[in-house]
Formats: structure tokens, C-alpha cells, sequence
């Protein structure tokens, strides 16, 4: 792996790890024994860097949000996308934990950031359609909306209530399937019994 490549992917360890306003291009230095010289040949500064990642990253889960959502799903499926979304998520899970510090230092990363909000928030709704369409829920135009809506703010600030919850602690991977039960669960109030019956069971055997 080229040098430039192990800085980048040494760099999402740490972050994911310690957090980014923790570490500093010292740190990543240290952690690849190599010269801070070597590190800032390839990169001016952290935020050079981070902006690296984020590409990695807006590809990373675009290649999932870009999915079509038209087909016949069942519960199960849709269990599944919604899981490969919050993988994505747990991956690159810095940008999550400190979204606001990063974004409020880079205009550009913010309107990319904005970006893949807006794109969740147009599979949410996809996904809500296609499933009213084909008779799974009962769901007005409003309802799809607004259920979209929180969807995405779970999705978003999960992590941030696991850290709060969980303060010095390392998160636990396995955490990921209640994110994806509480995202699910928005929908449960429209579910016709036999649906709810079939979520519960997907839940029962994933978590």
C-alpha cells in the first residue's frame, strides 16, 4: 500500500477510534512510524486529510443509497438496506461522533455532507412509497414525509447517543442492529398486524 493510502487509512482508525479533535498529525505520524516531514509531503494538514476520507466515504455509501428501491422488498430487505446503510455509517463513524466540529471548519465538506442527507432522505421516502404502493402500509403523503423525516435523524445521531450513553467506553459494533430496530420501528404504527408480526420476528432473531 502507497504511503499516501496508509495515511489515509491509519488516519480513519485513530479517528474512529480516539475521536478527531484528539488526534493530531504527530499521533498519525507516530502510529506509522514515520516522519512528520514524510506525513505533510502528502498532506498539508489534518483537514487535507479529512477531506480525503470524506471522499472515501461519500463513494463508500453512495454505491448503497444509490440502490434502486422500486423492486418488491419484504421485511426482511428492507431490514437488511437500512443495516448496510448504518455499516456505512459505523465505518466511517468520526464524521457522525464529531459531525459539527468538522463541518463548522470546512464550507465545502458541509455542502457534501448536506448532500448525502439529502439523498438518505430521498431513499427514506422511496422506500416509504414503494412500500405504501404496493399495499405493505398505509401511509399519506404527509406521513411518508414526516416518517422520512426521523428516519434520517436516527440514522444521523445515533452514534452521537451511543457515545453520550456510553462516555470512555469503546462502542460495541453490535450496537448497529438496535440503530437499525429504532429506524424500523417508525413505521410499526402503519403496519397491518400480519407486517408487524414478521418485523418482530426479524428483530427478534437479528438483535
Amino acid at each position: 500500500m502507497k504511503t499516501r493510502d496508509r495515511i489515509l487509512h491509519t488516519t480513519l482508525e485513530l479517528f474512529n477510534l480516539c475521536g478527531e479533535p484528539n488526534v493530531t498529525t504527530i499521533d498519525i505520524a507516530n502510529e506509522m512510524d514515520i516522519s512528520p516531514g514524510n506525513l505533510y509531503y502528502h498532506f498539508r494538514n489534518k483537514d487535507e486529510i479529512i477531506f480525503e476520507i470524506f471522499v472515501m466515504f461519500e463513494s463508500s455509501i453512495s454505491d448503497v443509497l444509490d440502490t434502486p428501491q422500486t423492486i418488491d422488498l419484504d421485511m426482511v430487505d428492507y431490514w437488511m438496506y437500512i443495516h448496510m446503510i448504518f455499516e456505512k455509517i459505523w465505518e466511517y463513524r468520526f464524521f457522525y461522533r464529531d459531525i459539527v466540529s468538522i463541518l463548522e471548519r470546512n464550507e465545502k465538506l458541509q455542502k457534501r455532507f448536506n448532500r448525502i442527507i439529502d439523498k438518505k432522505n430521498l431513499v427514506s421516502k422511496s422506500i416509504l412509497t414503494n412500500m405504501t404502493e404496493l399495499g405493505s402500509v398505509s401511509l399519506n403523503t404527509q406521513q411518508i414525509e414526516s416518517i422520512a423525516t426521523n428516519m434520517v435523524i436516527t440514522g444521523t445521531y445515533w452514534l452521537n447517543f451511543l457515545q453520550m450513553r456510553n462516555i470512555g467506553k469503546t462502542l460495541p459494533e453490535e450496537d448497529l442492529g438496535k440503530g437499525v430496530y429504532q429506524v424500523m420501528s417508525l413505521i410499526v404504527p402503519y403496519l397491518p398486524d400480519e407486517s408487524k408480526d414478521a418485523l418482530e420476528e426479524v428483530a427478534a432473531s437479528y438483535l
